[in-house]
């Protein structure tokens, strides 16, 4: 007998098997179903022979009509059952029925690992069903509205745009302007959902790393206002904050690595260094207060919202096509000086527009100078920070944050003259 043969009716009994005891202890803990482990190891082998006899004679009819009489033989069971118990399960121990007889016939077809692959995904998917219903259980309303938005975004408004520049300077592409928007959207719902599973006010040590995902900008505001609150526990606060600050430089390295790595020549040993320094500031104050990260440290919770709205994605669209079309327009009739500028001001609104719209440049063959403004849109966007932390925070919060400030921006202004 053919050894290939032995092997894929092995592999339809080790899908059946698999499947049948998921079924097997579900019965046990919940509602009785139709169908254990005996019954779907003979649908898969049910399945592999139907496929066997397709495979022989060059035509799917066989495994269709194993299918048909599979998809009977389950549904006249499953209403049976339904008759004698009103509490027997659901309509899942069918559909499974159906997804092993197919596995069962794919491996008789030559697909063996595929269909491995989705009888172990199949068998997760049914023991997963409890945290599943859980998960969903804890999705927002207003959080499916947002993801559905941002899918809507991603995979129906963004092909209908023209992927060519609209402008006399032809500095702004709708197709990439929104493409670049949906990147940050997703990135920033990435800091959002670690929020939302490990809460934000479980400690500043999480708060700072996973909000800074979203927005350092935003946890900086709400440790400046929560210092009024607390002014004893300046240092959590400015430990949270630089840790914020540090994700946002590890945002600048994402951004630049993905999308314009070319840059990474010049900006990988500056962003590096200046990510340690302020994580280690960060440690220096962590371990001051003795900061742990399952208690709370925090008067009130930081509000972060969902990063996905269609205001909010307008508004980073609008703030981002400002400067691709001002740094476009200072590039053609003013000199390098004024594209600096242009950065150092932007970055204080949003460094990842400056990253972003000087990765799009390319009438600027000189990657020093775009290296040179992204390490400024840094500096900036630092400067208004700790100006945000300085007016709205108490004096002693400020007073934790200007020393890693001050070495920040001394950092960025060395770099900026250092890169060559």
């Amino acid at each position: 007998m053919d050894l290939s043969l032995l092997q894929s009716l092995g592999t339809a009994l080790f899908i059946g098997a698999l499947v049948g005891i998921e079924r097997l202890q579900h019965q046990h803990s919940e509602a009785s179903s139709f169908a254990g482990i005996r019954t779907f190891m003979l649908f898969a082998v049910f399945g592999a022979l139907c496929g066997w006899l397709s495979k022989g004679h060059g035509t799917l009819v066989p495994l269709e009509v194993g299918l048909g009489c599979t998809a009977t033989l389950a549904t006249a069971a499953y209403l049976m059952q339904q008759r004698v118990r009103e509490d027997s399960a659901g309509i899942t121990t069918v559909v499974a029925t159906l997804i092993v007889y197919t596995l069962g016939g794919i491996t008789l077809l030559g697909n063996a690992a595929l269909a491995v692959a989705l009888g172990i995904i199949t068998a997760a998917l049914l023991a997963l069903k409890k945290p599943l219903h859980e998960a969903v259980g804890r999705i927002r309303r207003e959080e499916l509205l947002a993801t559905l938005r941002l899918l809507f975004a991603s995979f129906i408004v963004l092909p209908l745009l023209p992927d060519r520049p609209i402008d006399p300077w032809g500095a702004l592409n709708l197709f990439k302007l929104w493409w670049l928007v949906i990147l940050i959207s997703a990135l920033s719902m990435v800091g959002y959902v670690a929020v939302r599973i490990w809460g934000s006010a479980r400690g500043t040590i999480i708060t700072g790393l996973f909000g800074g995902l979203v927005s350092s900008t935003a946890v900086t505001l709400t440790f400046a206002r929560q210092s009024h609150d607390d002014a004893s526990n300046e240092d959590a606060f400015g430990a949270g904050t630089l840790l914020a600050w540090a994700v946002m430089i590890l945002r600048v390295i994402v951004l630049t690595a993905l999308l314009g790595w070319p840059l990474m020549a010049h900006l990988w040993w500056p962003l590096l260094g200046l990510g340690a320094f302020n994580a280690a500031m960060a440690i220096v104050y962590t371990r001051r207060t003795s900061l742990r990260v399952t208690p709370s440290t925090l008067p009130q919770p930081v509000a972060i919202t969902n990063p996905f709205s269609l205001v909010s994605a307008m508004k980073f669209a609008v703030v981002f096509a400002a400067i691709l079309l001002a740094t476009r327009i200072v590039q053609r009739y003013a000199s390098t000086s004024g594209l600096y500028w242009v950065s150092t001001l932007a970055g204080g609104s949003d460094v990842d527009a400056v990253v972003l719209s000087m990765v799009a440049q390319k009438s600027v063959t000189c990657h020093v100078v775009l290296a040179r403004c992204i390490m400024l849109g840094v500096c900036g966007n630092t400067i208004v920070k700790f100006g945000l932390a300085a007016v709205l925070g108490n004096r002693r919060l400020a007073r934790v944050l200007l020393p890693a400030t001050v070495g920040l921006v001394t950092g960025c202004i060395a770099s900026v003259l250092l890169i060559t």
